[in-house]
Parts: structure tokens; C-alpha cells; sequence
């Protein structure tokens, strides 16, 4: 892509996903996270859902296996295209669409669930606060939506504030990170803004819903060196909306 800057979202993630739909943990046919399938086991058979920042489809195929209906969002054309290949070749019903995470095509109380891994901290906290509000949106009172959020209390964080301290990357907002350099290997997506929370911001950023389970996944690191995790966010729009 001439004359793009990889700090633009479509233009990075195109590099991304341009490599195909392989990749081990994110390609369209690589194990879903269990933090997902345990929350598909909560919805009502047959719902609708809507996976926000689908990639290539790891999630969509997984969860319209499981016989749901599925809708996807991704600021990337490739990974859309690349997921309408993979829905076909497993022949699953996918409404696709590109789109940035803060808007949100369908009517309002569309789904039955929407779920949002790895992918809605990509953006400053006021973006994260309209995404939810569009995803309050489009549930039906009721809906339920899976989400996660990198932990502050990580040894990430930690590399990451040190990182700062020594001017290697910019916090452009408290506790949200983004490596501006140049020379960045394409497949890597710390050109994206980065946002991390601790249990009072998460609950903040969550206000609109009902918070059904809350907890951290950890595990420790390959070099032992310390803990890394995300928050893990199962919530539901509130049945007297």
C-alpha cells in the first residue's frame, strides 16, 4: 500500500490479515478462545450474534457451528473477505460488514449476544465508551456480550510503563499505549492504541450493563519472568430497557 502509513487502523490491519486466514492463534479456522466457548454454552439456541472486530473469522466459524446465526465487523476488507470465504466453505450464514468499532450498521435490538475479544482496546477510552453505548444498542434487552480488556496488573503493563519512562512509546491517554515507530515488523499491532484497566475503569467503562462475571485470566509468562492476563467481561443489557 504506497504513500499509507501503517498509523492508519485499515491500513495496518490490511497488512495483517493480507497474510491469509492461517495464522495459528487468529486465523479463521484456529481455536477459539475458552473464554468463548464456555459464554456460547449462556445464549438461547439459535441467536443471533455479533462478533465486534470479527478478524478472519476464528470466532464466527466457531460459534456458527454451534448452529448460531452470524453477523461480524471489521475495519480490515480483507478480514471480511477472508470471512465470507471461510462462512462459505463451512457453510454458514455471515453478514459482514467494514466498519470501524464505533459504528454499528444493524437496528437497534438486533442480536441475542455480541462478543468482542483482543480486539475492543485497540482505541482511546472515549472511543471504547461509544462502542459500547452502539453495543447496548444493537442487543436486545437481555443480550448478553463477552468482552476483554488487558490487565494493569501484568507484567505487560509493567514493560510497558517502562518502556514510556524511557521514550521508546507514547501514553497518549492514561493507561493507553501506542509504539509510533516507524519500523514496526507489519504483523505486529502495537501501532494500535493499546488500553489497559484496572477494576474501577473496567466497571466504568461497563456502567451501561448488568455485570454478570467478572474475573482476571493470568498465566505466567514463557520466560517465567512474571504474570500476563486480560480481564475477562461477561455482562447483559438490562431486561427493563
Amino acid at each position: 500500500m504506497p504513500n499509507a502509513s501503517k498509523s492508519d487502523e485499515r491500513v495496518g490491519w490490511e497488512l495483517i490479515w493480507r497474510h491469509g486466514n492461517g495464522h495459528p492463534r487468529y486465523g479463521s479456522y484456529a481455536a477459539p478462545d475458552p473464554a468463548v466457548m464456555e459464554w456460547a454454552a449462556t445464549i438461547a439456541a439459535g441467536g443471533f450474534v455479533l462478533d465486534l472486530g470479527c478478524g478472519v473469522g476464528r470466532h464466527v466459524i466457531h460459534l456458527g457451528g454451534c448452529g448460531f446465526r452470524m453477523a461480524g465487523i471489521d475495519i480490515s476488507p480483507s478480514g471480511i473477505r477472508l470471512t465470507q470465504e471461510a462462512c462459505a466453505d463451512s457453510r454458514i450464514s455471515f453478514e459482514g460488514q467494514v466498519s470501524d468499532m464505533t459504528t454499528v450498521h444493524w437496528p437497534d435490538r438486533t442480536f441475542d449476544a455480541v462478543l468482542s475479544t483482543s480486539t475492543i482496546h485497540h482505541q482511546k477510552r472515549e472511543e471504547i465508551i461509544r462502542t459500547l453505548g452502539q453495543v447496548r444498542r444493537v442487543l436486545k434487552p437481555g443480550g448478553l456480550l463477552l468482552v476483554d480488556f488487558p490487565c494493569t496488573d501484568g507484567l505487560d503493563y509493567q514493560l510497558l510503563r517502562e518502556r514510556v519512562a524511557a521514550g521508546q512509546i507514547a501514553e497518549i491517554e492514561p493507561s493507553t499505549f501506542v509504539d509510533q515507530r516507524p519500523d514496526l515488523d507489519e504483523m505486529d499491532d502495537d501501532f494500535l492504541p493499546h488500553h489497559y484497566c484496572d477494576e474501577d475503569d473496567l466497571r466504568d467503562l461497563l456502567r451501561l450493563f448488568q455485570i454478570i462475571g467478572l474475573r482476571k485470566a493470568m498465566r505466567k509468562s514463557h520466560d517465567g519472568a512474571g504474570m500476563r492476563g486480560k480481564w475477562v467481561a461477561s455482562v447483559r443489557r438490562p431486561l427493563a430497557d
